[in-house]
């Protein structure tokens, strides 16, 4: 009889906290600026974009249009509750060729106690509306009596129409403001973007900004990642920790863009940041190559052939920047990157052990540049 009181008491208090209210917080009306990757507050056509609306008639199309996907945004919060659900709506296809839904229509949250991420483990539905649904979690570290922080990243390859976060009603909740040091911008393509991470804390900004501890705002426009004086003229008005220019990708085509034209990009591109920030770090990157195009390759020899000639471009073009005296500039190479033959999804775009070597090239080179340990 005992055991049987004591099994009905377990289940009534299962059934209770099944059945506690939901409090539901929307971004969109947050009293305070919730979002950190932008870098335009108070400028956007749609609150998940990436680019300010005035950069609509003055950027390609293409580019516009992957600013309206949420890469590299970030959602900051404190919360007592054992149970965290986020529900949300997005514009686009869920899936893509070389990315299920998780990977491009998907979330990440991570706890942060410390300097510490702990990534959560979520219960997910791919509908209409997307859920994710996080429960169990620890609601406070044995330090802190008011709530765990988490930081929720957005999805790499869609645009958010509506978004919400729910904990229990009885429980804390507080958005948190964006951090306020200096962010790394990165200027790139469909690699920075996030293709192909398995879910977006695995894209190499995703990954970088948890090393450094940093905010990261994200700029990689998939397919048009393109050093266009347009889009520099809009990176040129961050404040920067460190600009980083990784478009090589998207500029292997000869035709296109030949060794001269390459170099005056690249040269043009530093010359107009440094104009307007004199003394912030400028950080050209390599093409990180192809998986089936290495050199001696069997097959596919043009795969080599594309990035080792815009690698070369880029040597010529760094070494004539530094005998011209503009400082502050430096080069993380192809070899510094030391890209994994398993490392592409598709022999281009990273997978996460791609992802993780690029975001460690990267922390490595940021850190002697920032001096830090």
């Amino acid at each position: 009889m005992k055991y049987k009181a004591i099994a009905f008491c377990f289940l009534f208090l299962s059934l209770a906290a099944s059945a506690q209210e939901i409090k539901w917080w929307n971004p969109q009306s947050s009293a305070i600026n919730p979002i950190e990757g932008q870098g335009w507050q108070g400028e956007y056509e749609s609150f998940y974009d990436r680019l300010p609306l005035r950069a609509k008639s003055v950027v390609r199309p293409e580019v516009w249009a992957r600013s309206k996907f949420s890469s590299g945004l970030t959602i900051r919060f404190k919360t007592n509750s054992p149970m965290i659900q986020v529900r949300y709506k997005v514009a686009g296809r869920l899936t893509l060729p070389t990315m299920p839904a998780v990977a491009a229509s998907g979330l990440d949250l991570y706890a942060v106690v410390g300097d510490k991420y702990y990534w959560c483990r979520p219960a997910t539905t791919f509908r209409d509306t997307i859920t994710y649904k996080y429960v169990g979690l620890k609601p406070t570290p044995d330090y802190y009596d008011d709530g765990v922080e988490y930081k929720l990243f957005l999805p790499p390859y869609n645009s958010i129409l509506s978004l919400e976060i729910g904990v229990y009603e009885n429980r804390t909740f507080m958005p948190l403001v964006p951090r306020d040091e200096l962010p790394v911008v990165v200027y790139g393509t469909s690699i920075t973007q996030g293709g192909c991470a398995s879910r977006p804390g695995m894209t190499w900004t995703s990954i970088l900004q948890r090393q450094l501890n940093r905010p990261v705002i994200n700029l990689g426009f998939s397919g048009n990642g393109r050093l266009e004086p347009e889009v520099i003229r809009f990176v040129c008005e961050l404040e920067a920790a460190v600009y980083v220019l990784d478009c090589l990708a998207n500029l292997t085509s000869e035709k296109l863009y030949d060794n001269e034209k390459l170099e005056a990009l690249i040269m043009n591109a530093v010359k107009d940041i440094r104009e307007k920030h004199p003394d912030t770090p400028i950080l050209l990157t390599d093409h990180d190559g192809y998986t089936s195009g290495f050199e001696g390759a069997v097959s596919q020899r043009r795969y080599y052939n594309y990035y080792s000639r815009v690698n070369r471009v880029m040597d010529k073009a760094f070494a004539k920047l530094k005998k011209q005296g503009v400082k502050q500039i430096y080069h993380l190479t192809y070899d510094d990157i030391d890209q994994s033959p398993d490392g592409k999804v598709d022999g281009t775009h990273p997978n996460d052990l791609g992802m993780m070597r690029i975001a460690t090239a990267y922390e490595k080179m940021i850190r002697e540049i920032l001096n830090e340990k």
